[in-house]
């Protein structure tokens, strides 16, 4: 193994951790921010539209931009869009320009997601090995990470227009030294080449897996905490716990899915993950004690920690001849099941109630294990990549 493809892979595996850390410095601080704005429930949901409409349009344009300008260019503009839409959210001073500013947020998030996995996927066709699944697990390791000094800003009292603008300076110079010192140089394979493209046929049904998982991951992120409040009646430390259970069993397994993946197959493991996860959510449903509850969130995120990445992984070896615009056109499948996934289920709860409502995220789990085919690579696929 090279010493440059080991250099890219930290430097890939600390552009995961910045990209983990920038969102959770402002997810954890939204009370700060609607507080500091006086914003109300309404105008605090549309400026939450806006974030999601920001990153709608960054998925849709993402793959034409790799191809155009290549993964390793479009990071860092991905980390500056991010790292700057910090202080433009804590420094709004309206709640149009908070909305403006959250489609900024949105924008970067979204640009430099898609294009550190492209990067990704040309260090694992370095590495000739799954690897994918560990850079996933930066992402993770970011996001606690943000989380906790998130509790010790507000702890400390640190108002979000010191904060952002400090955390998203310090991150952008991280992120800025890892692509500029540690990503490998040259052009991506396929930049260069026509802007825009159907995705083959054979991404389609991974798309669907993307979706499907991060539909699974959304649920958790989302309602965890509600869930163990209401349904429960968990107190709010222990209903914090949920979500803490699913991190923390998603990193472990990220940590070790791709050396599992390379003994038993990328069909094998998801299809053993997605059965794993639809057992975490019956568990989660099922019994009515909140230290259950959490012990079967905790299950869940073994199941999905590595389904997201190896779709990922293969869509970039389905179409060899472009992988960065294969990974941008999944990317976008499964992030559409991250929107649609809270509207989803707080349109269910109202209906019939957040018990039930979850468990449309269990029927669209299930349908992973029978996806899973989708994810197998002819001999021609495997020797095309190498």
């Amino acid at each position: 193994m090279t010493g440059e493809l080991k250099r890219a892979r930290l430097g890939v595996s600390v552009v995961f951790a910045v990209c983990g850390a920038a969102f959770a410095t402002w997810l954890a601080r939204v009370p700060a921010v609607q507080e500091r704005l006086g914003l109300s429930t309404g105008e605090l949901a549309t400026g939450l539209f806006g974030l999601a409409a920001g990153s709608v349009l960054a998925l849709l344009g993402a793959g034409a931009l790799l191809t155009r300008i290549g993964s390793r260019a479009a990071v860092v503009l991905g980390a500056v869009v991010l790292c700057a839409g910090l202080p433009l959210v804590a420094l709004a001073w309206s709640a149009p320009v908070f909305c403006a500013a959250l489609v900024v947020l949105g924008v970067g998030n979204s640009l430099l997601d898609v294009a550190m996995n492209a990067h990704a996927a040309r260090v694992e066709e370095g590495y000739d090995r799954p690897i994918f699944a560990g850079f996933h697990a930066f992402w993770n390791i970011g996001g606690l990470a943000g989380s906790g000094v998130d509790a010790l800003m507000e702890a400390a009292r640190v108002p979000v227009t010191v904060h952002f603008p400090v955390a998203g300076a310090v991150l952008l110079a991280v992120a800025l030294w890892a692509a500029r010192t540690r990503f490998l140089g040259g052009a991506d394979r396929g930049q260069g080449g026509a802007a825009f493209a159907w995705p083959s046929r054979a991404l389609v049904p991974l798309g669907v897996i993307a979706f499907c998982g991060f539909v699974a991951e959304g649920a958790v992120n989302s309602w965890s905490a509600v869930y163990l409040a209401d349904v429960t009646g968990a107190t709010p430390a222990l209903a914090s716990l949920g979500y803490f259970a699913f991190s923390g069993t998603m990193i472990a397994v990220r940590l070790v899915a791709d050396r599992v993946v390379a003994r038993t197959g990328a069909v094998r493991f998801v299809r053993v993950a997605a059965a794993v996860a639809v057992l975490g959510f019956a568990v989660v449903l099922a019994v009515p004690w909140p230290v259950a509850v959490v012990f079967g969130f905790a299950v869940v995120g073994l199941g999905v920690a590595g389904i997201v990445p190896i779709a990922w992984s293969v869509a970039s070896r389905k179409q060899a001849d472009a992988p960065a615009r294969a990974v941008a056109a999944v990317a976008a499948c499964g992030y559409l099941g991250f929107l649609v996934e809270p509207v989803l289920v707080g349109a269910l709860a109202t209906h019939v109630g957040l018990h039930w409502a979850l468990s449309s995220a269990v029927a669209v789990t299930f349908a992973i294990i029978f996806l899973a085919p989708s994810l197998r690579e002819s001999a021609r696929t495997r020797a095309g990549s190498a």
